[in-house]
């Protein structure tokens, strides 16, 4: 059987797909019949009400009172904005009130009128993204020669209806501060609660994994469907132009039933758009050698790197038409040591292998397009589309590795389209409907660099291939979704379905190229081999590939009651459910491989209040309550179909000694020797059980203005999230602990045919609680500024974040060993923002990053156990076995600033000078890299490394080494 090529399995893949399309279509026309049909009888309520919190849009409500404090009803309140001219108009109730939702964001200008009153107006009144702008309006009695009255908009206003607990980020901050990787969800981080990963590049939000978070632009989904995250994998990549991103939002928790598919945060980005005005900008920046300091290990760097971009709108048809398109593109070389470890005295390295050490580069080369347009049809109807568009060559992607390691690298490509388009129809001031549909793909191949067997040499480090590629994901994601929204008295109502479509391919297997282990340098020269494993497919190469449609439907209803003018209260429910593929060729032997579990029970009621203390409207408390349902990856199922025991063939030395006669050292087996005794292989499977992680969360606020300038928010958030994933060996026999407590397993298994037999469960459960204090000063007297300080605890038995092939549990026996601290749990954070405006046209703007320590597990590094796993393997501390984080890495902190001089061109041109600086104090933020673990060998032979931060962040990330960035903007 003959060895593949990544594009090979790409290929027979989709023609396997495609074959299946039939079925697939008639899969999907159930769930979709389905949601239109429960759509059209939830419809047909017309119980009441309007919109609540915005997924990629803004809100305005308010009331119109007379002279004496009475409310008007009746009165006709326009709303229009100032940007592109499309208007919305609605009518007062009895109680005087009125609300707008699914608004763009923007500024506007509202005028209210009514028979016997003077118009007044409203200017500039800002509508951001996800919040409701609370506009009231005091008509006045007509005067003899008076045209109306213009009220301005006050400084500062807090939204006196989010019930939730969230944070935002306007285009002043997106545009202003500096930013190493021009990442939009990088701007997450500078919200309270949220921390990147100690071991990747997702982010946790309120103690959660990072793969339960939700993305959305302009309201559609922006998540990866195969891993979790956001599309484009989980790397320091930009997948979409920072300069398209117009305001930001962050839902740490409360999150409205309109949003699901998450148990941690909800992040809400919105996009910019023409206006009857041609509008843009265009950029040049670079990093080089000369202005890049050594890393964290004081090695000189020649890191490069042009990023270059723009945007441009404008009309098409003034207040009917409008068009924006907005580009980035990088060039960035990423460096990276190789350095092997030392010899002894009178050890010669040979020359080959000594020319592999020093400076390699790492490439990460992105392109990112995005283009929107938005069309007024008429006073009640609107359309939008969009299309997005990236692309990525990266070679030696993997640049931060340890220092010994001459392999793990690879070629990364990918390219994503993704089309959207939603259409807004007002059928009247108290009915309006929002309807969106997305298709977007995203495919992704890793490449070996080399294509060889990885060699492992011991007491000196690791060469060749790599044993985790290649690798493809490919994923298609298609989506409709509908809201309605209707007003009626003291009623906000909302009702909507979402159905997705994620139809995957992913092809995923260790050591296809093989693996050699010698046990010295010595060895490797002359060619003696310890050990040899290789993984081959049953029959042809698709055994090695997953391929399989995952299903998604969600419906949802919320009535929000205005109780009192001060006080408004929400009640909704959502459903959601998830069909999940099914193995084609399962091993029957193994009941938990034959069937992935669907989960269709996911029933989350959420309760909100928000109550305006103050008759001033400057203080409002907030109180959300809820449950909250994750989905599941579908790279978690990958291996239920490619590693059932049955699909793959594993050959290893340790099972046939005579293996090591039939091999040419180094190459690697093209197929499989005839009778060789294969190794017993190994199995994952889903128990039958599984279910989705839940997660109920609570959030308590107060947030009060002071003065005109600033606000100030006390919060708490709590969660607590059961039915998380985990893995666990079921093929094992209960052990018996020695003196050190360490857990010692039969050697016999109960099943014999198989050795390792890891079961994805629903039996993880976490604990989050967190205070934050934020203090926020909108742009006033040429200044800006948002601080935020989070003290929290993050307690889990488990924090695998859709860990591949790891197994970290001491015990399987005893899972209540594994409670300890969270892997992101982060006792103490701190972030600042600021701009200022400065005399002679300077802007001055800095990002202040700091947190306490990640905590990590000291592991032996070798199976002592008998459980063929070595990565659970604690290290014996003080005579007793390690418990899981009961050790501290080390803290971190990041100082970016940036200094801009604008040089006017015109009226409305301006040409920026741009110097920014990263990470100016160099703080080395060294950390203990993948799954937040280190090596301390055993007792009687201890690693060299013990304790040792050997990992630390690169340029393309906060808290990399210290640069100084040059560059140019022009701006009409």
């Amino acid at each position: 059987m003959n060895m593949t090529t990544t594009q090979e399995i790409r290929h027979r893949a989709l023609s396997t797909n495609a074959r299946k399309h039939l079925v697939s279509s008639r899969s999907i026309a159930r769930p979709l019949l389905l949601a239109v049909t429960a759509f059209a009888l939830l419809g047909s309520l017309w119980i009441c009400a309007a919109a609540q919190s915005e997924s990629g849009s803004a809100a305005m409500e308010g009331t119109v009172t007379g002279p004496n404090n009475t409310a008007v009803a009746g009165a006709t309140v326009t709303i229009r904005n100032q940007e592109t001219g499309y208007s919305r108009t609605v009518v007062t109730d009895a109680n005087g009130r009125f609300a707008a939702g699914v608004m763009p964001v923007g500024a506007y200008a509202v005028k209210a009128a009514a028979t016997g009153y003077a118009v007044t107006k409203f200017e500039g009144a800002q509508l951001t993204v996800g919040s409701r702008t609370t506009i009231n309006l005091v008509l006045q009695l007509p005067s003899s020669g008076e045209g109306g009255v213009v009220v301005s908009a006050p400084r500062e206003s807090i939204d006196h209806e989010e019930m939730g607990s969230s944070s935002s980020l306007g285009l002043r901050f997106i545009s202003g501060l500096p930013l190493r990787g021009r990442n939009f969800t990088e701007f997450a981080k500078l919200t309270p609660g949220i921390v990147q990963e100690s071991d990747r590049f997702g982010l946790a939000v309120s103690g959660q994994r990072s793969i339960n978070s939700n993305v959305a632009i302009d309201g559609a989904d922006f998540n990866d469907a195969l891993q979790g995250n956001q599309r484009g994998g989980n790397d320091a990549v930009f997948f979409f132009p920072q300069t398209a991103v117009r305001e930001f939002q962050v839902v740490r928790s409360g999150a409205t039933v309109e949003v699901g598919r998450t148990s941690a945060g909800f992040v809400n980005v919105v996009t910019k758009s023409g206006g009857n005005h041609f509008h843009g900008e265009g950029f040049y920046l670079n990093r080089n050698a000369h202005l890049t300091s050594p890393n964290a290990f004081d090695r000189s760097l020649g890191n490069k790197q042009n990023h270059f971009g723009g945007s441009i709108g404008g009309p098409i048809k003034a207040d009917r038409a409008f068009f924006f398109v907005g580009a980035e593109r990088n060039y960035l070389q990423v460096p990276f040591i190789v350095k092997f470890k030392s010899q002894p005295a009178g050890v010669t390295v040979p020359a080959a292998l000594a020319s592999l050490e020093g400076e390699h580069q790492g490439t990460n080369n992105p392109t990112a397009i995005f283009t929107r347009t938005d069309i007024t049809l008429s006073n009640r109807d609107s359309l939008n589309f969009s299309y997005a568009y990236s692309r990525l060559t990266g070679k030696n992607f993997n640049p931060e590795l340890t220092p010994d390691n001459a392999v793990a690298n690879f070629v990364r490509t990918g390219s994503s389209h993704a089309v959207k388009a939603s259409f807004i129809s007002v059928f009247n001031p108290s009915l309006l409907n929002e309807l969106r549909g997305q298709f977007a793909n995203d495919n992704r191949d890793e490449s070996p660099i080399v294509n060889r067997p990885l060699i492992v040499i011991g007491g000196f480090g690791s060469l060749g291939g790599d044993t985790g590629r290649p690798r493809t994901y490919d994923a298609a994601r298609y989506q409709l979704t509908d809201n309605m929204s209707v007003n009626r008295g003291q009623h906000q109502f909302r009702l909507g379905f979402d159905l997705n479509v994620n139809r995957m391919i992913q092809s995923r297997i260790n050591n296809v190229q093989g693996r050699y282990d010698v046990l010295s340098l010595a060895d490797y020269v002359i060619g003696k081999v310890d050990r040899y494993r290789q993984t081959l497919p049953a029959s042809t190469s698709s055994d090695l590939v997953f391929n399989g449609t995952q299903r998604e439907l969600a419906f949802y209803a919320q009535d929000k009651i205005a109780i009192h003018r001060n006080l408004m209260i929400t009640a909704g429910l959502r459903w959601e459910g998830q069909w999940n593929p099914q193995p084609d060729n399962p091993n029957l032997a193994l009941i938990e491989t034959t069937r992935i579990p669907n989960d269709l029970s996911q029933w989350q009621p959420r309760v909100g209040l928000a109550w305006n203390v103050s008759p001033s409207g400057k203080t409002v408390v907030r109180f959300s309550a809820g449950l909250y349902d994750s989905r599941t990856p579908a790279t978690l199922i990958q291996r239920v179909v490619t590693e059932n025991g049955a699909s793959s063939l594993f050959v290893d030395s340790k099972a046939d000694k005579s293996l090591l006669s039939l091999l040419h050292f180094p190459d690697a087996l093209t197929s499989l020797p005839a009778g060789i005794k294969l190794a017993v292989p190994s199995a994952v499977g889903f128990e039958q059980q599984f279910q989705n992680p839940r997660s109920f969360q609570t959030s308590a606020q107060l947030e009060s203005a002071v003065g005109t300038k600033m606000v100030l928010s006390l919060g708490y958030v709590h969660g607590s999230t059961w039915s998380l994933q985990r893995r666990i060996d079921r093929n094992l026999l209960p052990p018996v602990a020695n003196a050190t407590g360490t857990p010692i397993f039969p050697t016999v298994r109960p099943n014999p045919t198989i050795s390792r037999f890891s079961v994805n469960e629903s039996s993880a459960h976490s604990r989050y609680d967190g205070m934050t204090v934020t203090a926020t000063r909108r742009m006033a007297a040429r200044l800006s500024l948002q601080a935020n300080y989070t003290l929290a605890r993050s307690l889990d038995d488990d924090s695998n974040e859709r860990t591949f092939n790891r197994e970290t549990d001491l015990n399987p026996f005893d899972l209540t060993l594994e409670r300890s601290y969270s892997t992101q749990d982060v006792r103490h954070s701190f972030n600042v923002t600021g701009l200022a405006d400065l005399p002679g046209g300077l802007e001055f703007s800095g990002i202040v990053l700091a947190r306490s320590a990640f905590p990590y597990t000291p592991v032996i590094g070798f199976d002592t156990q008998n459980d063929g796993n070595d990565v659970n393997d604690r290290a014996i501390i003080n005579g007793r076995v390690a418990g899981r984080n009961s050790l501290r890495q080390p803290s971190f902190f990041n100082l970016d600033l940036r200094l801009l001089k604008a040089l006017k061109v015109g009226e409305s041109r301006h040409v920026d000078v741009i110097a920014e600086g990263f990470n100016v104090t160099r703080t080395s933020n060294k950390y203990f890299g993948p799954d937040a673990v280190s090596e301390f060998g055993a007792p009687a032979k201890p690693a060299s490394v013990a304790g040792q931060a050997l990992f630390a962040p690169s340029t393309a990330r906060f808290g990399g080494p210290r640069q100084l960035e040059l560059g140019v903007r022009f701006v009409f």
